[in-house]
């Protein structure tokens, strides 16, 4: 990250020296030096501020290396330190005042340099001139007659009047100078916790920042050769923040890959090239595969405001086509980490929710597993129900696996029942989700693209999804789950899952209990045979069991039923979960129900299910 070489030249007279100092009161700091040159001048001779040497020292010191460059000019000598070299190299900006003859050497040494040509009228040097006293009438003389000789012909110049105040001439050249360097900061971690917010604070009184991002309400910050975009925000609180540094939230650091007191670039967040893509799709346009992906990529990136991600989740929750689902689902999908396994048959199976205490998936896993297929299962918590299978396992064993800790129990065990938190959720999801929810816009074309791109993630090639339909349930009517059976499995296959829809009953709850530990209960009295296990449960979660063996050629179309309730009645499947439970980290707490639990009796009297056999 190297930083920028100002040389700043023009006719002596010109008042450089006061514009110089000017600028190094307002700037100079952890990413500005203004080095002093050597001169073999007497320090009390006036004019800048410079370290004095005679023509011996001077001489020693182009012996031992210590300039950048040297060159003579009126009879003196004057050298640039060589360890501006290391300053540039470290991002720090370097402002010298140099001949307009010496230029071309500097650039030919330094290629990040930019030359600043400060000049004014010849009224104007010629009454400066005569004011300093400095110098003898006919070099007064002489000096004017060279103004014509010094006229600006470097390529790249910025030319500055000084025909007026020292203040307005000092303000031009900080302009010229903050306009021209990058923004460099040191970091400090935000101490706020914004969740997955990106965010970027800095002082209002950095004079870069405040010229470089005047307007910006976004910035994009870089270091170690990653990229992210933040919403930036000011503050005038030196306590709270030195000039020089950039709070950053905990989304930035670890993205980049950095820490307090490491620094990163600043720079306005440039305009996406795919703002039309995002604009097309709004206006009710049908994206191709390379613009949703492009898409996607930026959206990740950061490159899109609140209001834009707002505008496109409004119309894709309207009118996504399958083609466009189908590419939306895999660009999800590739920023996850995804798992590989060592098997032909990976299984795995989602809920749609909404159903109080239908907590299947942890009878299913064991006893898929148990029978030797593999079925690594994240899922989430709660969303739409008392509890999530998350939530469930979480009584039983940790859940907020690693993927390296995750393929080593699914390696070990055949399953795993984890938090998709720290696996296979997309940070696709943590954009869409800030802005969908507070709108609570409902996409059934969403959802589907969001959930089947966690199962590509997880490795899976069967996914068998449960659709509960009834009135409190998410998918109220048959007409909607017929809609949706339709859309996972084509989506599925347009992806390369193997995907089934399950229509079911969901017009009363599963299970005897509803929250995570009265699930639990039921869920280990299904598993260990317990005479009063909830029958509907166990009955369910053999079906959907059953149906996984038919339908991957585990076995034979007929024998899943009779498979998959001998695993149960065995004690197989209770074995696999507590072998699941172990590789996972158990839990030592007892299962104690809530100080608020109640019993709800049914309203009228019923006939209770056969009892199993």
């Amino acid at each position: 990250m190297p930083g920028t070489l100002f040389l700043i030249v023009g006719p002596s007279g010109v008042g450089k020296d006061s514009l110089l100092d000017g600028a190094r009161k307002a700037l100079e700091g952890a990413w500005f030096r203004f080095p002093q040159r050597v001169i073999t001048r007497l320090a009390d001779a006036g004019s800048e501020d410079h370290i004095p040497a005679t023509e011996t020292s001077f001489e020693d010191m182009v012996s031992a290396g210590a300039f950048v460059h040297h060159w003579k000019a009126h009879g003196l000598r004057y050298g640039v330190p060589n360890d501006i070299l290391s300053n540039l190299q470290a991002g720090i900006n370097v402002v010298v005042n140099t001949s307009r003859m010496e230029v071309e050497t500097f650039k030919r040494k330094i290629s990040k340099t930019v030359v600043i040509y400060i000049n004014a009228s010849r009224d104007v040097i010629e009454a400066r001139l005569r004011e300093r006293a400095r110098e003898t009438e006919e070099e007064i003389i002489n000096r004017l007659e060279r103004i014509v000789e010094q006229s600006p012909n470097t390529e790249g110049l910025v030319e500055i009047s000084n025909d007026t105040t020292v203040e307005e001439g000092t303000e031009k050249l900080i302009e010229v100078i903050t306009g021209s360097c990058d923004l460099y900061a040191k970091v400090d971690k935000l101490s706020v916790d914004f969740g997955s917010k990106a965010l970027c604070l800095l002082h209002s009184g950095n004079q870069v920042a405040t010229r470089l991002l005047a307007g910006s309400e976004r910035v994009r910050l870089c270091a170690n050769n990653k990229s992210i975009t933040a919403d930036l925000g000011w503050t005038e609180a030196e306590a709270f923040l030195a000039k020089d540094t950039c709070a950053i939230s905990e989304k930035v650091l670890s993205t980049l890959g950095v820490k307090s007191g490491h620094s990163v670039r600043i720079e306005r967040s440039p305009t996406p090239k795919s703002r039309v893509i995002l604009q097309k799709k709004v206006r009710g346009g049908e994206l191709n595969s390379d613009e949703i992906h492009t898409m996607v990529r930026d959206l990740v990136d950061g490159a899109f405001s609140d209001s834009e991600i707002a505008g496109f989740l409004v119309s894709a929750s309207r009118n996504l086509t399958i083609n466009e689902v189908i590419e939306l689902t895999k660009a999800r999908a590739q920023y996850t980490q995804k798992q590989k396994w060592n098997a032909e048959i990976v299984v795995d199976k989602h809920s749609m929710g909404g159903i109080p205490g239908n907590r299947i998936s942890p009878i299913i896993i064991p006893i898929i597993a148990a029978f030797g297929l593999t079925m690594p299962k994240t899922s989430s918590r709660a969303i739409t129900s008392a509890a999530g299978t998350a939530d469930m396992m979480e009584v039983l064993a940790r859940v907020d696996l690693t993927p390296d800790q995750m393929a080593q129990i699914v390696n070990k065990t055949g399953a795993c029942i984890a938090w998709n938190g720290r696996l296979t959720h997309s940070p696709v999801d943590d954009v869409m989700n800030s802005i969908n929810r507070p709108l609570g816009l409902s996409s059934a074309l969403l959802d589907i693209s969001s959930i089947l791109s966690k199962k590509l993630a997880a490795g899976s090639t069967h996914v068998l999804i449960d659709l509960p339909i009834g009135p409190q349930a998410k998918t109220v009517s048959q007409e909607e789950g017929e809609s949706l059976k339709q859309l996972f499995e084509a989506v599925g296959a347009g992806v390369g899952l193997k995907v089934h829809a399950n229509l079911a009953d969901g017009t009363k709850p599963v299970g005897h209990g509803v929250g995570p530990v009265l699930e639990t209960i039921d869920v280990l009295n299904v598993l260990s045979n317990e005479p009063g296990a909830p029958q509907d449960l166990l009955k369910k979660s053999v079906q959907y069991a059953a149906h996984i063996l038919e339908w991957t050629g585990a076995v034979d179309k007929g024998q899943g039923q009779g498979k998959a309730m001998g695993i149960v009645n065995s004690g197989e499947a209770y074995e696999k979960l507590q072998e699941i439970m172990q590789a996972q980290g158990i839990q030592s707490k007892k299962l104690m129900p809530g100080r608020f639990t109640s019993e709800i009796a049914a309203d009228r009297s019923g006939t209770p299910p056969a009892k199993r056999r």
